[in-house]
Order: structure tokens, then sequence, then C-alpha cells
């Protein structure tokens, strides 16, 4: 290996890269404290970026589809009116959206919740007496004392679920709130000054575009700047796609369950289909999670409507993983089944809840980029091998020629 001064600088790199790694291995307490320090400093500003992104998606459905015709318009007024009204027409439905969960579907989810409470102790009772009726039936010699008198009382789990269901607090409760209302002031002011921010960006995101490309392209040089931006854009790509593909089919699936639930008379049809296609976000757990609660809801009415609900939204869950699943969100995003499972399964470990959310966007993100290098690699490869080919056909040549004289 030569000591020229292109390797002394490669050699010193990796030497820094080690000292550096080393040392925060060392103190990683330390770096995580300052990182977290860090992240809650730009809190503001990181909040601002994530809902600007995802309300850019459903700025651009106004800019390109409700108001393309203001966008196509020779007049000058009119064509400056296309980015206030999408962003003006965004941020009513994004509103629009937490009234309808706040003050609509969240008051009914709580009154469902409070009768299902209600009416434990009398199917308790009922499923009690039927155990009675069986041992007897069958002369079974099992005692059923453990169930007539429970450890738990039923009576006690129910004034603790209505405590918490109607918010009647206690001291230790009053102290536990007094404890995290810091917390959640923090996290409210956070999420005011986020959306501000992201209002900012959506309405002036070219020029911000434009201004960070231009930090980019005068710092990087010209080939990590290419690589930077290809990486960028296939990130921002698979996320987006991947956020319209779950919301898209989301909203399918709460419609069609909707409607199935007034065609077969179900019970509380709205909560429960609102409950379907929130957790319809979730990848793989979240539809799990939205059966069993909508079961819940439905049994304090009817244990049988409940049954027919439950085989009635496995078969609509399987028409959506079959056919509108993968036509919606599978064809955008790319990303094979099993990769899916695993991205869910691994955020959630890495993240939780969020982890569980980000894991198929960034696992798709890291597919498109593995797939399109193994693309570059085979036109890389062909183009050598053409190269080969040609200088091989070259001396062939060459040689008959010397032969021939």
């Amino acid at each position: 290996m030569e000591f020229s001064k292109k390797n002394i600088k490669i050699i010193l790199g990796i030497i820094t890269f080690a000292i550096g790694l080393f040392a925060v291995s060392q103190n990683l307490t330390s770096v995580l404290g300052f990182l977290a320090g860090v992240v809650k400093i730009f809190a503001p500003v990181i909040t601002g970026f994530c809902l600007a992104f995802i309300l850019n998606i459903l700025m651009n459905f106004f800019e390109n589809k409700v108001f393309k015709g203001l966008g196509k318009s020779k007049k000058r007024v009119l064509n400056s009116l296309l980015r206030p009204f999408s962003l003006v027409s965004t941020i009513i439905t994004m509103f629009g959206f937490i009234v309808l969960l706040m003050f609509i579907i969240i008051p009914q989810l709580e009154d469902s919740i409070m009768l299902l409470v209600e009416k434990v102790p009398v199917y308790y009772a009922d499923f009690v007496s039927w155990i009675d009726s069986l041992v007897e039936r069958f002369s079974l010699e099992v005692s059923t004392e453990m169930l007539h008198n429970p450890q738990i009382k039923i009576e006690d789990i129910v004034a603790m679920a209505e405590k918490i269901f109607t918010f009647e607090s206690t001291g230790d409760i009053l102290n536990t709130t007094m404890g995290v209302t810091s917390t959640v002031v923090s996290g409210f002011i956070n999420l005011v000054l986020g959306f501000v921010i992201a209002v900012y960006i959506l309405a002036e995101k070219e020029k911000i575009g434009e201004f960070v490309n231009r930090i980019l392209n005068a710092v990087l040089p010209e080939k990590p700047y290419k690589h930077l931006c290809d990486v960028c854009s296939v990130a921002s790509n698979s996320f987006a796609n991947f956020i319209t593909g779950q919301f898209t089919d989301a909203l399918i699936l709460a419609i069609l369950t909707f409607i199935g639930m007034l065609i077969f008379g179900f019970p509380n049809a709205a909560v429960v289909s609102v409950i379907i296609g929130i957790s319809a976000l979730i990848p793989v757990v979240g539809p799990i999670v939205g059966e069993i609660i909508g079961c819940l809801l439905i049994f304090m009415e009817s244990p049988l409507k409940a049954l027919l609900f439950l085989v009635f939204v496995l078969i609509l869950q399987a028409i959506d993983n079959n056919f509108i699943y993968p036509k919606i969100v599978g064809k955008s995003v790319g990303l094979p089944g099993i990769l899916v499972l695993v991205a869910v399964i691994l955020g959630g470990n890495i993240g939780g809840m969020l982890g569980v959310l980000l894991g198929v966007p960034i696992a798709s993100a890291i597919y498109a980029l593995v797939v399109d290098w193994l693309k570059n690699r085979q036109i890389e490869k062909e183009e050598v091998k053409v190269e080969n080919t040609d200088e091989f056909e070259n001396t062939d040549n060459s040689s008959v020629e010397t032969v021939e004289e």
C-alpha cells in the first residue's frame, strides 16, 4: 500500500472514527442523555416536520385533484389561490377528524364501555349458573365454590372501572395526575408549536426545499450529494406511498364495515366502524385489536350478534387482505408480506407502538434502496461483461488479421 496523501487521509479518518466510536461506547449513558436533551430542545421543530410530511400528502390531494383547475388557470389571481385553498382545506379536514374523534366517537365509546361494565356482574352470574347446571346434569365431581366466592369481587372490578371511565379521582389519582401535568402541558405546547411550524413549512415548502438543496450541494461533493438525494427521494416516496395506501385501505375497510353492520343490523355501527378503521392503520396487529374491541361492544347488546359480527369481520378482513390491501398498499410499498411481518415485530420490539407504525415504511425504504442498488450492480456487471466481450472480439480480429498478413 502506497502512503500517498489520499491514503493517509483515509487511514486518519478510520483511526478518528474508531477513537470516536470507542469514546461513545465508554460514555453511552452520557451520550444518550445528551441526545435526549437535544431532541427535547428541538421537539417542536421535529414535530412540525413530521406533521408537515403527513399533511403534505393530504394537501397534494387537494392541489392535484380538488383545486386542480386553479393551478391550470391562466389568471395569476386564481393561480395564486391554489396553495391557500389547499392548505386551509387540509387544516379544516384535520381538525374535523379530531372533532369527530373527540366529541362523537370517544363519548359513544365511553358510554358503550360503561354499559358493558355494568352488565359484567349479570354475565358473570349467568356464566356461573351455566357451569352449575353442567355440573349437576353430568354429575361431575367438581367444586364451583371458587366461582361463587372469587378472591377478586366482580363488584370491586366494576367500581374501579367506573372510577376510571367516569374520571372520579381519589387522592392517589390526583397526586399521579399532578405529577404528569407538566409533561402533558409540555407535550401540548410542543404539539401546538409543531403545528404552527408545519403550516409555515407547507406554505413555503418549495422555497425551503430549494434552500436545503443548495446547502447540501454546496457542502457535499457531487457524488455523495447525488447519492443522498436519491436516498431521500426513495425514503420520501416510500413513506408517502405507505401512509396514503394505509389511510385509503383503512377508510375503505371502515366504510365496508359500516355498510355491512347496517345491513345485518349490528348495534353501535358508527363507533365500531371507526374503531375498525383506526385500528387498520396499525399493520398486522391493528385489525386484531379492532375486532376484539368491536366484539366486546356488541357483546353487551347481544352475545349472538357479537359472534355473528366476528364471523362477518373475519370474512371482511380476509377479502381486504387478499384483494384490497395488496392492490392499494402492496403495490405502493412493494414490500413482501413476510418482510411486513418482520418489520412490525422488530419495530414493536425497538420502539413500541411508534416502532410498529414506522417499521413498515422504514423497511419499505430500505427494501427499495437495496433493490435499486442490486439493479445498478447488475447493470454495471452487464456493462463490464459487454466491454470484456468487445475487447475479446477486437483481440481475435487483430489476431486473425495478423495471421492473414
